[in-house]
């Protein structure tokens, strides 16, 4: 790996310095938005440096980028012909980066035939086994390397100190590091110690999800046999074992998570049962209720905060009704509703909806055409990371938002990887 690296070092400076970046990005997402937002500026100011000089202006010339400029596009009109264009301006605008973002990933990933993919892939996964590590470091002892302590009992927050999302960021990088070991040995192992600690950390929904990702590329892409079975079936029963005996593991909080407060749902008979037991529920009924005042267009990429509470606020009456409800079900305001699907249709409308699914069915299915010719497990990976985001019901974090767009978006572009046209030729 040394001599990968210095290879790196003795491109010309743009190259170097743009590899780089992309080699330290999954720690640029631990550290925060500004810092997150900083490095894709810099990268796409020295990948446009880079075509320029270069006379590489072919990279433009695929329907990956055609059909990201229709969705800026549309962005953009959305704002224009909404109400509150000082509010989403800046998100409207500002998804450009992502755009340019999603091509230097492919460009440089396919870089002199992918002659850098490997050596990045392999330091994303020595910074995956160090958050691994520091995950369990602070599930025995209650803080983590740097000393964070999670400020919610049952969850862990790793390097991001009190910012509860490292959950969304290991499941990603999970299904990354997995296609990177895809052909060894050691597939396996990582396979199992993903899946254990992505439990550990306590967020449920993105458990889940990375749960039904791998038994997808095991008993789809490996093929079904007595030894995947078995490997699932280990799985499974050692995660109802710890879930079980949390409270002996000193873990109360854990087990409350994952099996009283599970159970206790699970045995609801009724929609409004279930939502006045939960906290995402009455985030997707106030999110429901603004997209039924705004169905055409929504009410914008940065107005959602501002309209929650004006619905939350306006549904309260402190005799009758303390705890605000709308035909019975309880609403909660908050940035953004904790869910893919209500969020889009709050923000854009039925409009903006339809544009942005069929926008994915399409590279979906190209991508699963792709795949089922070249077998390029990071294909698969990145499209089942995609996948199970866009399941609904399951809470998410917000589509639009630094960190959340930072990671979809990458995932979108490593999908794509090697099936798109003109990028490195």
């Amino acid at each position: 790996m040394k001599y990968k690296i210095l290879n790196i070092l003795k491109e010309n400076l743009i190259i170097s310095i743009s590899l780089i970046l992309i080699t330290l990005f999954p720690i640029t997402l631990l550290i925060g938005s500004s810092v997150i937002n900083t490095s894709i500026v810099l990268m796409n100011v020295f990948f446009l440096i880079h075509i320029y000089t270069e006379k590489k202006f072919q990279v433009f010339n695929n329907d990956l980028f055609y059909f990201l400029c229709i969705l800026w596009l549309f962005f953009i009109i959305n704002t224009l012909l909404n109400y509150n264009f000082e509010q989403n301006y800046s998100r409207a605008f500002g998804f450009f980066r992502f755009i340019l973002l999603i091509l230097l990933l492919s460009y440089f990933f396919s870089y002199k035939d992918f002659k850098y993919k490997k050596v990045i892939f392999d330091i994303w996964t020595i910074i995956f086994i160090f958050v691994s590590l520091d995950l369990v470091f602070e599930f025995i002892f209650g803080f983590n390397f740097l000393g964070f302590k999670s400020n919610f009992d049952g969850r862990l927050s790793g390097l991001m100190g009190d910012q509860l999302k490292i959950g969304h960021w290991y499941l990603c990088f999970s299904l990354i590091i997995l296609s990177n070991f895809y052909h060894s040995n050691k597939f396996y192992l990582f396979l199992f110690l993903s899946i254990l600690i992505s439990f550990l950390i306590g967020e449920r929904a993105n458990f889940i999800r990375l749960f039904l990702a791998i038994c997808f590329i095991i008993l789809i892409a490996r093929q079904f046999s007595i030894k995947n079975l078995g490997i699932l079936i280990f799985s499974i029963t050692t995660i109802i074992y710890v879930a079980n005996y949390m409270d002996k593991l000193g873990a109360v909080d854990f087990k409350a998570r994952y099996v009283n407060q599970i159970i206790n749902i699970v045995k609801l008979d009724s929609v409004k049962e279930i939502n006045k037991k939960n906290n995402y529920t009455p985030m997707y009924f106030n999110a429901y209720n603004i997209f039924k005042e705004n169905k055409l267009l929504g009410v914008g990429l940065g107005s959602f905060a501002q309209k929650s509470h004006e619905k939350y606020r306006k549904t309260w009456h402190p005799l009758k009704n303390p705890i605000r409800t709308i035909d019975g079900y309880n609403i909660l305001p908050n940035t953004h509703p904790h869910q893919y699907h209500f969020e889009i249709l709050a923000t854009l409308g039925l409009t903006g909806y339809i544009f942005i699914f069929l926008f994915l069915l399409y590279f979906f299915i190209k991508n699963i055409l792709f795949y089922k010719n070249n077998k390029n497990p990071i294909n698969l990976t990145s499209f089942l990371m995609l996948f199970v985001f866009c399941l609904p019901l399951l809470p998410t974090g917000s589509f639009f938002t630094t960190y959340g767009a930072s990671i979809f978006w990458l995932n979108f572009a490593l999908m794509n990887l090697g099936n798109v046209k003109n990028i490195n030729h």
